[in-house]
């Protein structure tokens, strides 16, 4: 399965639904240089193992972009009245670092090496019986 830029600029749209002032056109900006990021042309389609890889790249800098834009929100207090929008940055500030995390883990399982080595079963690892560990002596009897 491929997406193209188009169809991951919906998908990020629909995360980002409930943001006001995420417009189509900062989602398709978000994923074209997310794409550009995994070495893909923007006319690309986007390999479905590379699919999740992309997407949370492009949903971290979308939320560094709402974090930024917020960032100037603040905090007001008249009387019996109040209004707190000083903590919006900061709570998307720590969507990204989530989201951050979530694509390191993404990016480190993809390159992971399947490589293992299996235990020996021909001689196996036990300790020295008490009393018997000193360098001289030769605990292991085959």
């Amino acid at each position: 399965m491929k997406l193209t830029a188009q169809e991951l600029t919906d998908r990020l749209l629909r995360r980002f639904k409930g943001v006001p002032g995420f417009e189509e056109a900062d989602a398709s900006d978000l994923v074209k240089d997310a794409m550009q990021a995994h070495d893909y042309a923007p006319e690309d389609s986007v390999f479905s193992e590379d699919i999740n890889l992309v997407m949370l790249y492009a949903q971290v800098q979308a939320a560094w972009q709402v974090a930024f834009s917020v960032a100037h929100y603040f905090k007001f207090t008249d009387g019996e009245e109040s209004v707190d929008k000083s903590m919006i940055s900061d709570n998307y500030r720590k969507l990204a670092n989530d989201l951050q995390s979530d694509y390191d883990e993404e990016k480190d399982r993809q390159r992971k090496a399947s490589f293992r080595i299996m235990k020996r079963i021909d001689r196996p690892l036990t300790t020295p019986p008490t009393g018997e560990s000193r360098r001289g002596f030769p605990w292991r009897k085959y």
